[in-house]
């Protein structure tokens, strides 16, 4: 009968942990989504959870995401801090994910309105379509290049609005859902014959070179960082469809979006016109 009581009480007192934890998760998403509903700065959750994890941070993450797609649908996944020196910066030991919504794709030559965004910024990337869906883990490069259809260039557009970006923490950024926004999505071509990791793009602001990027940059290898973060938001519970769009992360530089022309210039992979107003 003792032995009954104590695994009795053990469960219960489980019970109330995971209730716990999981009323903290929704209370840190309702935050996210208050300020996300007023169109404040994103709070640093950070700050009054000191002892948040990326467990944790994904959890909210999920919530939140949760909400935004009640109106929305998703366009894709992407990766964000793909190089150890940005995750170190963040105090992280690995790259971050995050959904791209229907609503924030953009195509052709846009004109992007920068009162939409707390605070635009610019990032070139390298997209994969997805041509088949995926539902569980891939095993391998290999699997992965029969599922996708066709590779692009891309623009990613993200709001770094937070309310402190000094104290800004990598958990924050998960939380936030990598601070996702709009992309722009470039000409697709075959990925056959293409050696993403050696396409090199250069932004130009208005006529100036900005900076220039390299396609290994994205964890060494464009194909292996997709592979990382498609089965990353696989294991999160997520399903990828035909038609997604897979961003893996920066190649150069992170800049503000200024006003002005601009020109992504991929080479031979092809380029992205865009004006920021």
């Amino acid at each position: 009968m003792n032995k009954i009581r104590i695994l009795t009480l053990g469960v219960f007192l489980s019970l109330c942990i995971t209730m716990t934890a999981w009323a903290g998760v929704s209370e840190m998403a309702n935050i996210l989504i208050k300020a996300d509903s007023e169109k404040q700065p994103i709070p640093l959750l950070s700050k009054t959870e000191p002892n948040l994890n990326e467990k944790t941070a994904y959890e909210v993450q999920k919530v939140y995401v949760q909400w935004k797609l009640s109106k929305d649908k998703v366009a894709g996944i992407k990766g964000g801090l793909t190089t150890e020196a940005a995750q170190k910066r963040f105090g992280l030991t690995s790259p971050v994910t995050g959904i791209l919504y229907a609503s924030g794709k953009l195509e052709g030559s846009p004109v992007v309105d920068r009162t939409a965004f707390r605070v635009l910024m610019i990032e070139t990337e390298i997209g994969f379509v997805i041509g088949q869906s995926i539902y569980q883990t891939i095993r391998d490069v290999q699997e992965l290049q029969q599922k996708v259809s066709a590779v692009m260039p891309a623009i990613e557009l993200p709001d770094f609005g937070f309310s402190d970006m000094t104290a800004m923490k990598g958990v924050d950024v998960i939380a936030a859902n990598c601070v996702s926004a709009k992309f722009i999505a470039g000409a697709i071509r075959p990925h056959q014959g293409v050696n993403l990791n050696e396409v090199t793009v250069t932004l130009h602001h208005n006529g100036q070179a900005l900076y220039q990027g390299k396609g290994e940059e994205a964890m060494g290898d464009q194909w292996k960082a997709a592979l990382w973060l498609i089965n990353s938001v696989v294991e999160q519970g997520y399903k990828i469809e035909p038609g997604h769009i897979i961003i893996t992360g920066s190649l150069g530089k992170m800049v503000p979006g200024k006003p002005g022309q601009y020109i992504a210039d991929y080479g031979d992979f092809g380029k992205i016109f865009f004006e920021i107003k």
